[in-house]
């Protein structure tokens, strides 16, 4: 079926259709052009960008292709082969050729006649890249891929044999909820016994990881990577000392109320004490639910959701649908996790996610489909710079989908159900906190110390949870608990890209609160949001959305509070 006009495919005034961004050989006529041409005025800068900006869609485009490919099938060496000459080969003379165009537009003397207010985040992007490119960070960003794509090949194809079938670790989920006990601990012990073969060769990529970020900085005039990946970032409006503070206040708003829950889980559990494989079972003893068993069918339950919240999200996801852009249940060799992905040459979002029919998966893809829609919304921007917005508003985007869909889980269960689904969510989001705070603390004392031995590493790994933990007993299992970090695939792929998650709740929790308040008004607001792309600086998008960017424990302690009440409705 063809693409509704909503969302047809842009004009191409600059960039060939027939042009392979994989090749330089291709690429290189058109980065000679945007190099050689003049800039005498404002007109001339703004045509300039445009093209440009063409270039760096279609190249953008091609890796998220081979990236999609290669996370697909871990197991098609065509695809890794593919995904990696790109990132080693193209991607390297790209950033050399665009930190040329980064510094030939900022040396334009017409630049102060270009309007500050519609480029003065570009212009304020363009300076940073500027100011950290150092040539001979390509090589090291290159053995950085190899890493992560080494990473994602051990995750993706692990998978244990339990009850007579072989299960990738996702599909070991539904276990987990299982009423009877002995059967969730003998899952927990077989997923692990299958990370743990895989412990010392992580380990091994982890530390080399840790080794080229901090050469990278160290060659940008860094003394540690975390500033410089701050700046990397766009981390314009808050510091690692701002993080910290969160964390404080994650513990003093947040731990006491999930040790809390944990108790009390305990308690209708009838257990002294909860264990690692007691903590996803329904504690009044009502059996797991199964909500789909196929990707049809857990496409259509969150559409019901989708077009309660806001018929336009509705008919947002049936254009995704039309194109084939999801991917969406757990099968062996597939890379772990979920991933929303823009395919900048068409404009348009991939969807990638490892379902195994439990209500959890309800809530991954309204996540993804937030950031889907996100996408969708700024897709109107000429400039890939006003579409390429900051990480913080595209969690908040994801994170509020899930809480707006809460309010209408009657419209997929009976009330009994959508009653246990609400109330279990808004638990696991004050757990989700606690291990926001846990692994951006992890990641800020790795990068401080990049000397650090592996025993160290889990030393402190214990002593953060220690702080952030709930009320869990991991007696015999304490090798279990110092490596538990591992399994964060963000480490890996996404350095310190994590406290996103726990400043996009906050807001998120400010969004769900507006929404339930004046539904109409929230929603406009959050899609005005979206639809600024990366045109403003973030604290105006959160105000565009109707939320404050504070991160203080009192704000926390407001939001933490609203969310306990609304688990007692």
């Amino acid at each position: 079926m063809p693409p509704s006009s909503q969302f047809a495919p842009p004009h191409w005034a600059f960039v060939p259709s027939t042009v392979d961004a994989g090749r330089l050989d291709q690429l290189a006529p058109l980065f000679d052009d945007l190099t050689h041409r003049a800039l005498p005025d404002a007109a001339a800068i703004e045509r300039w960008l445009r093209d440009e900006s063409e270039l760096s869609s279609r190249i953008g485009a091609e890796v998220a292709r081979r990236y999609v490919r290669m996370t697909r099938n871990t197991d098609d060496m065509e695809a890794k082969r593919a995904y990696l000459e790109m990132e080693q080969k193209v991607m390297p003379e790209v950033k050399v050729r665009s930190d040329a165009l980064d510094k030939k537009l900022l040396a334009s003397p017409a630049l102060t006649a270009l309007d500050p207010a519609r480029y003065e985040v570009l212009l304020r992007r363009r300076r940073t890249q500027s100011r950290l490119f150092r040539p001979e960070n390509t090589d090291l960003q290159r053995q950085e891929a190899e890493l992560q794509t080494q990473q994602q090949a051990i995750v993706g194809g692990m998978s244990v044999e339990f009850e007579g079938r072989s299960l990738t670790l996702q599909q070991l989920g539904p276990y987990y909820e299982s009423q009877d006990r002995d059967q969730r601990e003998r899952a927990f012990r077989a997923g692990l016994a299958a990370r743990r073969v895989h412990w010392n060769e992580l380990e091994d990529i982890y530390d080399r990881l840790v080794g080229l970020r901090t050469e990278m900085a160290r060659n940008a005039d860094f003394t540690t990577y975390t500033p410089y990946r701050f700046e990397e970032l766009g981390r314009y409006d808050y510091s690692p000392t701002t993080c910290r503070r969160f964390h404080d206040a994650i513990a003093e708003c947040v731990v006491p109320i999930v040790r809390r829950l944990d108790a009390d889980r305990a308690r209708r559990l009838g257990l002294e004490r909860l264990r690692p494989w007691d903590l996803e079972v329904d504690p009044e003893g009502r059996p797991p639910l199964r909500p789909f068993a196929t990707q049809d069918e857990w496409i259509a339950l969150c559409r019901r959701i989708l077009a309660e919240v806001d018929p336009r999200f509705a008919s947002e996801l049936d254009e995704l649908v039309r194109r084939d852009l999801l991917d969406l249940m757990s099968r062996k060799g597939k890379a772990p996790g979920g991933y929303q992905y823009q395919l900048e040459d068409d404009r348009v979002p991939f969807i990638f996610a490892n379902g195994v029919g439990v209500h959890h998966d309800v809530q991954t893809l309204l996540h993804e489909c937030g950031h889907a829609f996100h996408s969708l919304l700024c897709r109107h921007h000429d400039l890939l710079a006003f579409r390429d917005y900051p990480i913080e508003i595209a969690e908040t985007a994801s994170m509020s989908m899930e809480l707006l869909g809460l309010e209408h889980l009657g419209a997929v269960y009976p009330a009994d159900d959508a009653q246990r689904v609400y109330r279990r969510h808004l638990e696991t989001l004050l757990r989700t906190l606690t291990w926001i705070a846990s692994i951006d603390a992890l990641q800020l004392w790795v990068y401080d110390r990049p000397k650090h031995s592996r025993e160290e590493r889990r030393t402190a790994w214990l002593d953060i949870r220690r702080r952030f933990g709930g009320d869990v007993d991991w007696r015999g299992l304490d090798d279990a608990l110092a490596m538990q970090w591992i399994a964060q695939t963000h480490l890996f792929s996404h350095p310190l890209y994590y406290i996103e998650y726990g400043i996009a709740q906050v807001s998120a929790l400010q969004v769900w609160r507006n929404y339930r308040r004046d539904r109409r008004a929230a929603i406009a607001a959050y899609r005005a949001a979206l639809a600024l792309g990366g045109t403003r600086p973030l604290p105006e998008l959160f105000a565009t959305a109707g939320v404050d960017f504070d991160l203080s424990p009192a704000k926390l302690r407001g939001l933490v509070a609203d969310v306990v009440t609304q688990m007692g409705r």
